[in-house]
């Protein structure tokens, strides 16, 4: 490398250089020859293809990972001043901590623009942008607006749908709710409320407070301002009690002048003690029938509550019925489930998305936003896969893997599922097909369940740390060198790499739900998956034909996804599930 090379400031960060523009300006008397990209000892020209081109410029495909600390451009150019033209070389210095202080764009590229003598050179510099991170770019919480009176069960439900400690929306003293503050929780940041209380008779300050705010957010030109839904919780009159105040059905006669697109669903809180009364009226009666009571429940609800609320707000109004308690979480569920279609269909996909990530009560809504987020880019076209041509192994399930557990969405305050422990846990195994078979006589639920049991008895003694093996780093190491390739063997490592991955995250779901997330309780996780199915996806995927060809269709996807569908726990299973495993001792100070 010769002398006037500049030095670049060490990092670990690994540059991808995808395009180069050189910029003449018009009043320069100097004309552009050629160029040469200096990195070490190699070098890359840079000539211009046409006579015409104006600019000359170069893209490179695949790009041109940079890891050195030499690097630096070289115009060439011939300067017209005078008789004769003189040949002239003018340097260019790509310091790296100049190039990293650019902002990433939503398409993960950085642009570094310098300019020195009349000539302007700007670089491209590309890097895999996790799909998740662009999406919280657009939208990085959840907007969500509450409406209900004092004592109705907000916080309940709240607490109970994103899993958190306490989030302190207005359940105590009328009036003291102020519906611009943020509700947030340190322990969940993909959420945050707005408190409304209901709209009382008399009260009209609050009914317009609510609809200038609704306005106002209606305005905002940013999606991560507006309020993406809006939950309007009433609780479940008793006998011939009245449903809705004054207020409330001004309201919902104007919600589609207020609210406009905003998905409103009409919540009927306390369930459960609706229920309760019922049964309590039912054994008094002597006349207790358990079809009849089924029939009984349905029919009152229908009198006390969708009638009046359809008579109000017409026949179109969403609605769902819930209770706060662990034993109806089921209802919750659903209400997530009626949120984030909505929220798909009329405001935006990237809101329903951080919805997804946001909610801690559906396990099947975070398989499928764990799907939808691959498709839109890293798991689409795997075989040919032109979003990664250039990068490391380690750059390609890095960026798959964020995009993974950005979805579920754990209380993982020291980021123990980021670490590359974790990584070397998932990677240890990754090309063993012969790993001891599982045997799966029930669903992957249940022998998931079985396998934590196993585990869980053999810790019942002196609190042992779990012993996983791994090969202290030598696998990520590795990886941060291989270039990926189109092969069969780079394909099914991704392939099997997403599957494991998806697989412990579903198995961490059941253990712990709301937190925090530890090397222990990851451990426990791995291993049970190892008991409960690791083998069987891993010989699928080894006995899989898949095709490295450019046309080939998409068969590795289909193929992630089919697996994914095969061991996956269902909804419905979850608390069952989490009753025969009983409490974990989550060890948050155990080490890797």
């Amino acid at each position: 490398m010769s002398g006037n090379t500049p030095t670049v400031v060490a990092s670990s960060a690994t540059l991808y250089i995808s395009n180069i523009v050189i910029l003449l300006d018009d009043t320069s008397k100097k004309k552009v020859d050629f160029a040469e990209l200096n990195i070490d000892s190699q070098r890359q020209e840079i000539r211009y293809i046409s006579d015409q081109d104006r600019h000359l410029s170069k893209k490179f495909d695949p790009v041109i990972p940079v890891t050195t600390e030499q690097v630096s451009l070289s115009v060439h150019c011939y300067h017209t001043t005078g008789l004769f033209p003189r040949k002239i070389a003018v340097n260019f210095p790509l310091n790296r901590k100049d190039i990293l202080a650019n902002i990433v764009d939503h398409d993960g590229q950085r642009v570094y623009k310098v300019i020195r003598r009349k000539l302007t050179v700007v670089i491209t510099i590309r890097q895999l942008q996790s799909t998740s991170s662009s999406i919280l770019e657009i939208c990085p919480r959840f907007r969500l607006l509450v409406i209900g009176k004092t004592g109705v069960g907000k916080s309940s439900l709240i607490q109970q749908a994103f899993k958190i400690k306490e989030v302190k929306v207005d359940e105590n003293k009328r009036g003291e709710a102020d519906i611009n503050e943020e509700f947030t929780a340190p322990e969940n940041e993909r959420f945050v409320v707005h408190d409304s209380q209901g709209f009382e008779a008399g009260d009209s300050m609050i009914f317009k407070t609510a609809k200038d705010f609704i306005a106002r957010r209606r305005n905002e030109p940013e999606l991560q301002d507006k309020i993406h839904a809006v939950w309007l919780c009433l609780s479940i009159p008793h006998a011939n009690g009245r449903l809705l105040e004054n207020g409330v059905e001004e309201f919902l006669k104007s919600r589609q002048e207020i609210l406009g697109d905003i998905p409103i669903i009409a919540v009927f809180t306390k369930h459960d003690v609706f229920v309760s009364e019922l049964e309590l009226e039912a054994a008094d009666s002597d006349q207790y029938d358990e079809a009849a009571f089924e029939q009984l429940k349905v029919d009152e609800l229908d009198r006390l509550c969708i009638r009046p609320l359809k008579e109000v707000a017409g026949s179109d109004i969403l609605h769902i019925t819930v209770s706060a308690k662990q034993e109806h979480e089921s209802t919750i569920r659903r209400l997530v489930d009626l949120t984030t279609t909505n929220v798909e269909t009329f405001v935006a996909s990237e809101a329903a998305l951080v919805m997804m990530m946001a909610q801690r009560v559906d396990i099947g809504s975070k398989i499928k936003a764990s799907i939808a987020i691959g498709e839109k880019r890293y798991w689409r076209g795997l075989a040919s896969s032109m979003n990664f041509a250039g990068f490391t192994m380690l750059d390609c399930l890095s960026v798959i893997h964020k995009d993974i557990i950005d979805v579920w969405n754990f209380n993982d305050t020291k980021s123990h599922l980021a670490s590359d422990q974790f990584k070397e846990l998932i990677l240890k195994d990754i090309d063993n097909a012969a790993l001891p078979r599982a045997a799966q006589a029930f669903g992957f639920g249940l022998t998931v369940v079985a396998a934590i049991a196993s585990i869980l008895t053999v810790l019942a003694g002196p609190a042992l740390p779990i012993v996983v093996p791994i090969a202290a780093g030598a696998v990520l190491a590795k990886l941060a060198y291989d270039t990926y390739q189109q092969k069969t063997i780079v394909l099914r490592r991704i392939m099997t790499y997403i599957v494991d991955l998806t697989c412990i995250m579903q198995i961490l779901f059941l253990l712990a739900p709301t937190g925090p997330i530890s090397p222990h309780i990851i451990k426990i996780a791995i291993r049970a998956y190892e008991g409960a199915g690791k083998s069987n996806v891993h010989l699928a995927i080894q006995s899989h034909h898949v095709s490295v060809n450019r046309n080939g269709g998409d068969h590795a996807l289909d193929e992630i996804v089919r697996l994914i569908n095969d061991y996956t726990i269902k909804a419905e299973e979850v608390q069952d599930l989490r009753t025969r495993i009983g409490p974990v001792d989550l060890r948050a100070d155990e080490e890797w």
